[in-house]
């Protein structure tokens, strides 16, 4: 982090302010730290290791009974941003049960109302509503680095992704402004969105911007995975299978709709406590949803 005077003058002397060590409170890079980092005297340079051979390009060798396609369009360019994500965010997983009886009682009540709304209500809505929530009790889950001017931008508005699977692969329409919008309408949005990207005709506005994104797996969710940050966001909830089990609720053993989230974070950003003290707070609000009428979430 640095002023914009310091980084002015980080520019004038040519210097990378991501290489330069801060002494200035909260981490933050002075003049005196540029200045002193620029008479420092320049290393040697080490020779270059040979390069790895995990580096260089696999070749498949050519069979009669293959068939090739260009990896190209879409497809290339999500494995672009995932190897992107993999290769810059130090990614630490959590994972933890969440009883969801009350929520499915909640949803079986409301859906009767939603669809008389013209909506199909599913858990997803309640979702991102709890996930808005917690990030406004954690704010630096809804962060991202700036590496060029290396400062933490805390967003102050609530862009959530929706990780939806499409012909031509994997793509994250965004519901802007979450924190501001009814379960019905973040519901509305969410088929809306989800809808043009499978048909194609997602506009680029419709895909840029999250601040956070959720990636749901459904009723083919698995017992848990280990989801990947949507670079440049700093945490992505995964969402799994919800199945019934035995729950110890009053001291009595009876049968809850229970179900993993998995968290993924980036280390760099998140300490260990603060991913699990958010990954609790959505559980808390998933948990007991009258929670987010009552806080007007």
């Amino acid at each position: 982090m640095a002023t914009p005077a310091t980084r002015k003058l980080a520019r004038d002397m040519s210097v990378d302010l991501r290489r330069v060590p801060p002494s200035g409170p909260q981490g933050r890079v002075t003049k005196t730290d540029v200045e002193g980092f620029s008479r420092a005297p320049t290393p040697s340079p080490t020779p270059s290791p040979a390069p790895a051979l995990a580096s260089a390009p696999v070749s498949i060798a050519h069979g009669p009974r293959e068939e090739r396609i260009p990896f190209a369009g879409m497809r290339r360019k999500i494995s672009q941003k995932m190897a992107q994500s993999t290769h810059t965010a130090a990614h630490f997983t959590f994972v933890e049960e969440c009883d969801v009886t009350a929520l499915k009682a909640l949803r079986a009540r409301l859906r009767a109302p939603a669809e008389a709304a013209g909506v199909k209500l599913s858990f997803l809505p309640f979702i991102v509503k709890a996930t808005v929530a917690a990030l406004k009790k954690h704010p630096m889950l809804n962060t991202a680095l700036d590496e060029s001017t290396n400062e933490l931008v805390f967003r102050k508005y609530f862009h959530i992704g929706i990780a939806t699977a499409t012909e031509a692969g994997l793509m994250v329409p965004v519901v802007k402004d979450a924190d501001q919008k009814s379960v019905l309408d973040i519901a509305r949005d969410i088929d809306r969105l989800s809808g043009l990207a499978r048909a194609g005709k997602a506009k680029l506005d419709d895909l840029q911007g999250s601040t956070f994104t959720i990636t749901s797996l459904g009723a083919q969710g698995g017992l848990f995975a280990t989801p990947i940050i949507n670079f440049p966001e700093v945490a992505i909830l995964g969402v799994h299978q919800m199945k019934q089990k035995p729950v110890v609720k009053d001291g009595q053993i009876v049968i809850g709709d229970v179900m993993l989230l998995s968290l993924s974070f980036d280390h760099r950003i998140v300490d260990g406590h603060i991913g699990a003290a958010f990954a609790y707070e959505i559980i808390g609000y998933l948990e007991n949803p009258d929670r987010l009428w009552l806080e007007m979430a």
